[in-house]
């Protein structure tokens, strides 16, 4: 049994920074741990990192960690750095037992060109997305992540379990993307880009307005019609519950949390007279019906092409579907849309 008391290693790593690239290095094959994996400048915190050293105080020593990532980064990769900050911080469990805390830092590079020691076999400067393509230790690209978002501006919050469920969302929004790019796909590609992506917009900013959950909100939103993609539109709202399970399933979603993406799924649709239980199953039927006011010709596409309508019924088809969805709104999403509407209906008169 492990002592629970036991003191940790103390270790730093660095993201360095270079016109908005990242430094990243691989590990030699030789090597015990991670052998031939890519990872970030960074290693233990020693003795001699602050002992030599002038104390601060009568009896401390301050910007220890600063120092020791300039140790580091000058071994491993042979370039200084400055202008040093604090990311995010981990523990783990060596395999010999050995409890180590790891202190996520980033900076700036300040002179000289990469030389890389003995342990390291390769090094590039990145992009976040040029990152996705090369081995990296388990939580190094996470990490580049938080980096990249902050450096934009964002707010990157804490480590947890929202980074997890950000990765569960991308994935969804690329399971639809594919989805609808099928050749089995029962409405061709243009549903993505013409309903999918303007319906998770409004129904984000629904959600924000009443203090919804935002994650859920944009799970159901970006998975409300799949199984109308998939199987058509009779009964999609129940097929849709159905393929929604399978996935989140699949990549490890909280269970009451696909209980409650189901219920916004299953009562998303008007015509079926379905109650929705909660707020974020409103938001979720309301936002299915803002979107057409951002793809009127897709209306018309659908009219004309799959329905084979004349250009009059067409037209009064079109119509019909947009003063209908405009008259089931709340008076809140009215507002998100009051000029569009306007618009359609000088358009159709």
């Amino acid at each position: 049994m492990m002592d629970e008391n036991k003191a940790h290693y103390v270790s730093a790593t660095g993201i360095v920074i270079k016109d908005r690239k990242y430094l990243i290095t691989k590990r030699a094959g030789n090597l015990k741990t991670f052998p031939n994996m890519w990872t970030v400048p960074g290693g233990k915190l020693e003795l001699n990192d602050y002992i030599n050293l002038k104390k601060d105080t009568s009896q401390h020593w301050y910007n220890i960690l600063e120092n020791l990532l300039r140790r580091e980064i000058k071994e491993e990769v042979g370039i200084e750095v400055k202008n040093i900050k604090y990311l995010t911080s981990m523990t783990f469990v060596r395999p010999d037992g050995i409890p180590t805390l790891i202190i996520g830092l980033f900076a700036d590079h300040h002179n000289g060109d990469v030389k890389l020691n003995e342990e390291l076999i390769d090094y590039a400067w990145v992009s976040l997305e040029e990152a996705k393509n090369y081995s990296l230790i388990e939580g190094i690209y996470e990490e580049l992540e938080m980096l990249d978002k902050y450096l934009k501006g964002e707010n990157i919050g804490e480590w947890g379990k929202q980074q997890m469920n950000n990765k569960i969302i991308e994935e969804v929004k690329k399971f639809v993307e594919k989805e609808c790019n099928k050749p089995t796909s029962n409405y061709g590609n243009q549903p993505y880009e013409e309903h999918f992506i303007p319906m998770v917009k409004y129904a984000k900013e629904l959600a924000k307005k009443s203090n919804a959950d935002e994650e859920i909100v944009e799970i159901a939103a970006w998975l409300h019609d799949i199984g109308s993609i998939k199987f058509g539109r009779e009964n999609h709202h129940i097929s849709g519950a159905k393929v929604a399970e399978e996935k989140l399933i699949g990549l490890g979603y909280d269970k009451a949390k696909i209980e409650r993406v189901k219920e916004c799924i299953y009562s998303h649709r008007g015509s079926q007279n379905i109650k929705p239980k909660t707020k974020e199953a409103e938001i979720i039927r309301e936002a299915d019906g803002l979107d057409i006011f951002d793809r009127i010709e897709g209306l018309f596409r659908g009219a004309l092409v799959y329905e084979k309508l004349t250009a009059k019924e067409a037209r009064q088809s079109v119509k019909k579907h947009i003063v209908d969805s405009w008259n089931k709104l709340s008076e809140e999403s009215k507002e998100l849309i009051r000029d569009k509407y306007n618009a359609a209906m000088l358009l159709l008169k």
